[in-house]
């Protein structure tokens, strides 16, 4: 039989493709750069199809005024109320202490305060005025209050199968037919390597940007990717989004994050991103992590203004956007691994399919936040 056929059983090397192969350490090794969140994050298994999320908040430090306060009011109406326990001292934009007296009406959202706390003076307050919660304060022997109790939010998530086949036939199977390199791989590896590299794309893409499919109602589960659990810190439509500078940056990133009890040490940005950072005159400095075990460089960057928050380039986020992760309380769940299923000879067909089952987990939505809708970097 001549050699130039991978076909039947001639070498241990064409024997191989009969094997049911499971390659999730190749793919983590050899798209490092290409894929970073579905290589470079940890896989925890999941045994269903459907999972779900927790997500657990700490007490917001805001209240938006929905009200207007004159100086003599002893109640104020809030946006949310829920939060807030006898003993709390919020303060106004005029600097004024107040103090939560009373628990708070949940049907009203209002809540009974004393006036010019710690030494401050009365002032009035306008409509959509921002107060902070300072903190609570209590004598330690209060007894039969009602404190709150922060429910966690429980998010659906769905397992993504994704497949694709390989089939070398015909003349296209000979390799006198097709063009090779000089390491005399076969077409069949040419084709399964060029499926594999869309398995990886669709399986890192999806992870960002699917919107999710219950399979109680598709018959295709389709998970639901970062854009889509980021809802508390979602920025689509940014301030100075025609000429955004650095200080934008951290405000819709990691200030938002850190708002809300997270802490970002992980900036995923798109490809002109980069660009960006040159342009605010913070150029990226590339930190030595190392090769994959064939030998491909590992890329992350620091830029001195950002404080060591990790820089990942990812190729696959479309323009001008930015993720920051809470890195601890993401993974990725698989139900099975990126895995190689021949299917064998088929008349002068010789089949097979990439297969992965997957999907991105991510705890705590408010720690971690999405930026898009940039147009133009500006120094």
């Amino acid at each position: 039989m001549p050699a130039s056929f991978s076909q039947g059983i001639q070498l241990v090397n064409d024997f191989k493709d009969q094997i049911r192969n499971e390659i999730h350490a190749v793919t983590m090794n050899w798209f490092v750069n290409r894929c970073p969140l579905v290589t470079r994050l940890p896989r925890v298994p999941v045994a269903s199809t459907s999972f779900t999320i927790v997500n657990r908040s700490a007490r917001p430090r805001t209240l938006r005024l929905v009200l207007a306060l004159a100086a003599g009011d002893t109640s104020a109406k809030f946006n949310d109320v829920s939060y807030l326990m006898i003993g709390d001292v919020l303060e106004s934009p005029s600097g004024e202490r107040i103090e939560v007296v009373a628990d708070p009406n949940l049907t009203s959202d209002t809540v009974t305060i004393r006036r010019a706390a710690e030494g401050t003076t009365a002032a009035a307050a306008a409509i959509n005025d921002t107060f902070r919660l300072v903190g609570n304060s209590r004598t330690g022997a209060e007894v039969n209050q009602s404190a709150i109790g922060m429910k966690p939010q429980v998010i659906s998530q769905f397992c993504q199968t994704w497949q694709h086949p390989v089939q070398i036939a015909g003349s296209l199977q000979a390799s006198t037919g097709f063009v090779t390199p000089v390491n005399g791989n076969t077409p069949l590896d040419h084709a399964r390597m060029d499926a594999l590299q869309n398995l990886m794309d669709d399986m890192e893409s999806t992870s960002y940007y699917g919107r999710g499919e219950d399979p109680a109602v598709a018959s295709r589960p389709k998970q639901k990717g970062l854009k889509t659990l980021i809802s508390t810190n979602l920025v689509s439509s940014p301030v100075n989004a025609a000429a955004y500078k650095a200080s934008d940056l951290i405000r819709d990133t990691l200030e938002r994050c850190r708002a809300n009890g997270g802490n970002p040490d992980v900036l995923l940005l798109s490809s002109n991103f980069m660009t960006g950072l040159a342009v605010w005159g913070h150029a990226v400095q590339r930190i030595d992590a190392g090769s994959s075990v064939f030998g491909v460089p590992i890329n992350v960057f620091e830029a001195p203004f950002l404080g060591g928050i990790t820089l990942i380039e990812a190729p696959l986020l479309r323009p001008f956007t930015a993720v920051a992760l809470t890195s601890s309380e993401v993974r990725f769940r698989v139900k099975r691994n990126e895995f190689w299923n021949p299917r064998g000879v088929r008349g002068d067909a010789i089949e097979g399919d990439w297969i992965a089952e997957g999907a991105v987990e991510l705890e705590n939505e408010s720690h971690h936040a999405w930026l898009e809708g940039v147009t133009g970097f500006s120094a």
